[in-house]
């Protein structure tokens, strides 16, 4: 008696065998159905055809786990799928760390049965040519819902990376509401919803006003420590700016101060920093900001030939003074490809590119060199261009000036919002600011912890990574 043929939906065994797709009741320990009735989602795993498969100098993998989906298919190496797993055997219920190599991973695994507890809404899958365990431990098994499998061949698997589907807002003088862009101290500290929403205008803004801050010398660490530790420099922990002789820094000075990032002489330059205004009563002084983002949106718009050389141009910053010296080479725009972390949706763009963008870079008062070694021809775009995206920072409808007041904290993103200050009389009173810097990564994990409390956005249904890989 002749065998049947395979059908599309059959799960194959490493053996080549196949067992027909068919609902098996549940909690026998057999093969159940994969298919969810009540969704559109199908979940099965399949043989690749190893005559298909083209013969290569290594191991070529016989087998993949198949998900899918409403809108498209996606192929599982058993290396992938063995890798995700998360029990206790694999990965320490504590402290979380894997009590596996993923080197450790055999690379002829395979499939051993799979199967779908329809109850539970969960994959099972138990494996051939496992990793080597004790003769002790008990056979392994791995468990994994739905929501994890669909997630398995994206870039980007872990549920926080879903921060970056919360958009980016661009903004000038007219759009930026500095009446809604500010959190009282007190609750900011004390309330989480407060504080989820002083985040959530971080994220979104970059930039955010903090109002009631008591004159003290601590409450600015206390407003950073709120988010996460303190970034370290050679300025210290935290640092006065106030005018002062001989100074070491133009933001010591009483002098204007031009459009800057701080500290891009450095590698891993503070992603925010905080300015708490103790105290201020001098004439003069105001804080100017601009959304860089919003410039380039601008510069893209009406020069993109202008936007290439910025983004593909490197400027060295350099600081060389008091016996420190730091000097680090960036291009005035920096892509999400470069930092490998997903794009963001802008709300108000006029262009898909700014959703591309990691980090803007421009400080011209620590410029060391301009890219040197560029033809003249494209040295002549290089200053042209940028000068072009200084007319458009420099621009009124461009620019959000606020004179700070005392028991004021304003917190930016460093490398996305540019910042100044208008010349002041030092003659006419006292103004007193207390900073510090907060590294980037310390605040994307606190956003990422706090997303389910801050304010609901129209987010894309879309993946965050695009196509899987």
């Amino acid at each position: 008696m002749s065998k049947a043929a395979p059908r599309p939906g059959d799960i194959y065994s490493p053996t080549l065998r196949f067992i027909q797709s068919a609902k098996m009741r549940p909690k026998t320990g057999r093969l159940q159905s994969l298919i969810d009735r009540r969704s559109t989602k199908k979940v099965r795993f399949a043989q690749i055809d190893a005559a298909a498969t083209t013969p290569q100098k290594h191991h070529v993998l016989s087998q993949a786990a198949r998900l899918e989906g409403e809108r498209r298919t996606s192929k599982y190496s058993p290396i992938v799928v063995r890798d995700a797993c998360q029990c206790e055997q694999c990965v320490d219920p504590s402290d979380r760390q894997r009590n596996f190599s993923y080197s450790d991973i055999p690379r002829t695994i395979g499939f051993d049965q799979v199967s779908y507890d329809e109850e539970a809404k969960e994959v099972r899958i138990s494996w051939s040519n496992d990793i080597p365990t004790s003769a002790k431990a008990a056979p392994h098994q791995s468990v994994f819902s739905r929501d994890v499998i669909s997630r398995l061949n994206r870039k980007f698997r872990n549920p926080h990376w879903d921060l970056y589907q919360r958009p980016l807002k661009l903004w000038g003088r007219d759009t930026f509401k500095q009446g809604t862009s500010r959190v009282d101290f007190n609750d900011y500290m004390n309330n989480e919803a407060s504080f989820a929403e002083a985040v959530h205008l971080l994220w979104r803004d970059g930039l955010l006003f903090i109002d009631g801050v008591p004159e003290s010398e601590a409450s600015v660490s206390q407003i950073v420590n709120r988010i996460g530790p303190l970034q370290q420099t050679f300025y210290g922990p935290t640092w006065d700016v106030r005018s002062v002789p001989n100074a070491k820094n133009v933001a010591y000075t009483s002098k204007y101060l031009g459009f800057h990032m701080d500290l891009l002489y450095m590698r891993d330059p503070p992603g925010f920093q905080f300015l708490h205004c103790v105290h201020n009563s001098a004439a003069g002084g105001e804080s100017r900001f601009a959304d860089t983002f919003q410039a380039l949106d601008q510069v893209f718009q009406k020069h993109p030939m202008y936007y290439a050389v910025l983004r593909d141009g490197l400027v060295r910053y350099e600081y060389d003074n008091d016996g420190f010296f730091y000097s680090d080479a960036k291009p005035t725009v920096q892509l999400n490809d470069a930092l490998n972390v997903p794009p963001r949706p802008v709300l108000n763009s006029t262009s898909t590119e700014i959703s591309n963008i990691a980090h803007c870079f421009w400080s011209p008062p620590f410029v060391g060199s301009v890219p040197s070694r560029l033809p003249p021809d494209e040295l002549v775009k290089f200053v042209s261009a940028s000068k072009v995206f200084s007319q458009h920072l420099e621009m009124p409808e461009n620019v959000v000036e606020e004179k700070m007041d005392s028991g004021t904290c304003v917190i930016f993103d460093n490398l996305r919002i540019v910042h100044a200050r208008n010349a002041f009389d030092k003659n006419s009173g006292k103004r007193w600011l207390r900073g510090a810097y907060l590294n980037r990564q310390d605040f994307v994990s606190k956003a990422a912890s706090v997303m389910a409390d801050m304010p609901e956005v129209d987010i894309s249904p879309d993946p965050i990574d695009g196509p899987t890989d």
